[in-house]
C-alpha cells in the first residue's frame, strides 16, 4: 500500500500560531469545562451513584468492586471507578469536583485528539476547527463536567480510533506500536463500558477496510499486538471475577445490562430513529452544517480516505446504537468526535471557496439560522426571567437568566452582523465563543443556582443531624441505586421493598427513622398504616423528601441535640475554598467502622 504521509502540511499558519491555537484549544476546552464543577451537588440520577461507589470503596478499603448501600453494583466495570478514586486521592478527599475531574480530564483529550488528528489528515486550520466545534458542541460540553463514565469512553474509543488510522495510513514506522496502543485503549475502554468498547472500533475499521477494499490488512502481522493489548488490559479483571467466585456479576453485567439492553430492554426502550432528533439538539450548533460536511470536496488521496474513515466512523456508530433496543442521548458521544472533524473540514474548504455554490449557500443559510436562534433564544431567556419573577416561586434564581440572555442576544447579532458584513471566518469564531461563553456563564450562575432547587445537601444535613450514630434507618420508595442521600448523610440506608415491610418497621417498639420521597407526600403521609411522624421534609426537584420516626409521641421539634449536630455539622462541612467549591471529605475521614470491617453490612458509615 503507498503510504500517503507525505502530503504537505497546510502553511496556513506559522508554527508558532500553531501552537497558539493548541494553547487555546487546552485553556479554552478546560475552563469552559472545569468551571465550577465544585459549585454544585452531585444530582440525581446518574452523579450520587458513582460517587457513593468510590466513597464506599474508599471506607471498606476494598478497591476491587464498587458497592452501592452495601449492594455489589454490578451494571458497570471497575475502570471509571477507579479514575474517580485517582482523582480523590490526588486531590487529597471526596468531592464534587474531584469526582468530576475524570470527565473533564476525558473531554479536553477527546478535543486534543481530533484537533492532531484534523492536523495531519486536513490541515491545521480544519483541524483547528473540528477541535473547536467538539468542544462547543451542547452536549459534549455538559458529558465533559458531568459524573458519567460515557466520557471517558469517548475518550478511549476515540484514541482507539485516532491510533487505528494513523498506523494504517499515516506512519512510517512504529506500525506495531500504535496497533497495540490501539488495543490497548479498546481494553480500557472494554474495562469501562464492556463489550461495545471493542465492538464500535473494530466495526467502524472493518466497514473501512471493506470500503477500501484492504480487508488482508486486518491479518497483517501487526495486528497480532493489538490484539494481545486488548487481551493484556481488558480481561483480568473480568477473570480475577469469575475466580473469586462473583460468576453472578459477571451474568448480571453481560446478559443483563448489554446483552438484554440491545436486544428486549428492560429501560430507556426508544423507536430507530430516536437518534436523528437528538443528533439536531445534542450536537448543535454544529449539527446545522453537518448534511452539508459528508459533501466536502477533497484535494487529495490522504482527505479522501480521512473523509472516509470519519464517515464510516460516524454511521457504524450511529447504526449500531439505532439498532439497539435500549436507547440514550449519551450513548452517542463516540460519535461527536467524527461528526466534528467532517464539520472542520468542511468549514477550510468554505474558507477557501474550494466548495460547490449548494454547499456554500448551506453553511450561510446555517450560519444565518444559528445566529437568529441565538437571539430568539435570548428573548425565550428573558421572558423566562420575567415570568418567574412574576409567578414568585423562582424569584430568587430568575436574575441568572439575564446574563445568559444577554451573551446570546449579543453572539447571535454579531454573527448576523460578520455574515451581513461577508466576514464568514469571524462569524464562525463568533458562534464558537458565543456558545462557549453560555457554556462559561451557565457554569458560574446558572448551574449553581439551579442547585439550589436539586441540591439534597441541605435536607441531608438535617437527617444526618438528627440521626444519632447508632440509629437505625432505613429508606422507602427510592430507585434502587438512589445513591443522594447516602452520598450526603455518609451512612447506608436499606432500601425497604414494599408498603406492608414499611409499615410493620414504623411498628416497632425501639425508636427507629425512614426516609421516604414522593412525588405526592401529602397523600403518601395521609394512607400511612403505622404511626409516624415527619422531622424534616424539603422538596427537592420534583419530588418531595422526608425524615419520618416511629416515636408519634414526642415534642414535634426539632431535638436540641440535633439542633447542636446541625450547627456542628455546617461549621465543619460547609466552608467554601477561594473558588467557591466545598471542602473535600478527607480520606482520614473515611475509616471503615468496625461493623463494616466484621460483617461488610453496616447499618451506617460513619
Amino acid at each position: 500500500m503507498t503510504n500517503l504521509s507525505s502530503r504537505p502540511v497546510s502553511t496556513l499558519f506559522s508554527p508558532s500560531r500553531e501552537k497558539h491555537r493548541f494553547l487555546l484549544l487546552v485553556l479554552g476546552s478546560v475552563l469552559i469545562f472545569a468551571a465550577g464543577i465544585g459549585m454544585r451537588a452531585l444530582w440525581n440520577p446518574n452523579e450520587p451513584v458513582y460517587g457513593e461507589g468510590v466513597r464506599e470503596m474508599m471506607v471498606r478499603g476494598d478497591y476491587f468492586l464498587p458497592y452501592v448501600n452495601g449492594k455489589i453494583y454490578s451494571d458497570k466495570p471497575i475502570l471509571y471507578f477507579w479514575a474517580m478514586l485517582a482523582s480523590c486521592f490526588l486531590a487529597g478527599g471526596l468531592s464534587e469536583a474531584a469526582l468530576r475531574l475524570p470527565s473533564v480530564i476525558g473531554g479536553v483529550l477527546t478535543v486534543l485528539l481530533i484537533y492532531r488528528l484534523g492536523r495531519q489528515v486536513f490541515g491545521i486550520r480544519a483541524g483547528f476547527i473540528g477541535a473547536a466545534c467538539l468542544a462547543t458542541s451542547v452536549m459534549f460540553w455538559w458529558h465533559s463536567q458531568y459524573i458519567q463514565m460515557d466520557q471517558l469512553l469517548s475518550l478511549l474509543m476515540t484514541g482507539a480510533m485516532v491510533f487505528l488510522f494513523v498506523a494504517r495510513e499515516v506512519a512510517m514506522r512504529g506500525k506495531g506500536f500504535l496497533l497495540a496502543a490501539s488495543g490497548a485503549l479498546m481494553g480500557l475502554a472494554f474495562l469501562t463500558k464492556g463489550p461495545v468498547g471493542l465492538v464500535v472500533p473494530a466495526a467502524a475499521m472493518a466497514v473501512y477496510l471493506l470500503l477500501v477494499r484492504d480487508w488482508r490488512w486486518a491479518f497483517r502481522r501487526e495486528v497480532v499486538w493489538m490484539a494481545a493489548a486488548f487481551l493484556v488490559t481488558a480481561i483480568p479483571w473480568y477473570l480475577a471475577l469469575a475466580l473469586t467466585g462473583h460468576v453472578q456479576v459477571l451474568d448480571d453485567f453481560f446478559i443483563r445490562h448489554n446483552f438484554e439492553r440491545a436486544t428486549d430492554p428492560f429501560n430507556h426502550a426508544q423507536p430507530f430513529w430516536y437518534y436523528l432528533p437528538r443528533l439536531f439538539s445534542d450536537l448543535f450548533p454544529w449539527s446545522l452544517f453537518l448534511p452539508a460536511a459528508f459533501f466536502a470536496p477533497v484535494r487529495n488521496e490522504m482527505e479522501r480516505r480521512g473523509r472516509l474513515y470519519a464517515t464510516t466512523w460516524f454511521w457504524v456508530v450511529l447504526l449500531l446504537f439505532s439498532a439497539a433496543g435500549s436507547k440514550r442521548g449519551v450513548y452517542l458521544l463516540p460519535l461527536y468526535p467524527a461528526a466534528a472533524l467532517l464539520v472542520g473540514k468542511f468549514w477550510d474548504e468554505v474558507f477557501t471557496a474550494g466548495v460547490p455554490a449548494r454547499l456554500r449557500r448551506w453553511a450561510l443559510g446555517a450560519l444565518g439560522f444559528a445566529g437568529a436562534f441565538l437571539c430568539a433564544g435570548s428573548l425565550a431567556l428573558a421572558g423566562a426571567a420575567v415570568w418567574a419573577v412574576r409567578l414568585g416561586k423562582y424569584r430568587a434564581e430568575s436574575p441568572a437568566l439575564i446574563p445568559l440572555a444577554l451573551l446570546a442576544m449579543a453572539g447571535g447579532l454579531a454573527i448576523l452582523l460578520l455574515l451581513g458584513k461577508k466576514r464568514l471566518p469571524a462569524a464562525v469564531a463568533g458562534l464558537a465563543l458565543a456558545m462557549a461563553g453560555i457554556y462559561l456563564c451557565a457554569d458560574l450562575f446558572v448551574l449553581r443556582l439551579a442547585d439550589r432547587l436539586k441540591s439534597p445537601v441541605p435536607f441531608c444535613e438535617k437527617v444526618a443531624a438528627a440521626v444519632g450514630p447508632g440509629d437505625e434507618i432505613r429508606s422507602y420508595g427510592l430507585w434502587r441505586w438512589d445513591s443522594s442521600y447516602l452520598f450526603y448523610t455518609r451512612r447506608l440506608m436499606p432500601q425497604i421493598p414494599s408498603e406492608e415491610e414499611m409499615n410493620a418497621y414504623l411498628a416497632q417498639n425501639r425508636k427507629v427513622f425512614l426516609l421516604v420521597e414522593d412525588s405526592d407526600m401529602d397523600r403518601f403521609l395521609a394512607n400511612l398504616k403505622s404511626p409516624a411522624r415527619v422531622l424534616v421534609r424539603e422538596d427537592i426537584g420534583h419530588k418531595t423528601a422526608a425524615l419520618l420516626t416511629n416515636r408519634a409521641g414526642e415534642s414535634c421539634e426539632f431535638p436540641r441535640e440535633a439542633d447542636r449536630r446541625l450547627a456542628a455539622l455546617r461549621t465543619d462541612r460547609s466552608h467554601l475554598s477561594v473558588t467557591g467549591c466545598r471542602a473535600p471529605i478527607p480520606l482520614d475521614g473515611l475509616r471503615e467502622d468496625a461493623e463494616l470491617r466484621r460483617t461488610g453490612e453496616p447499618r451506617s458509615i460513619e
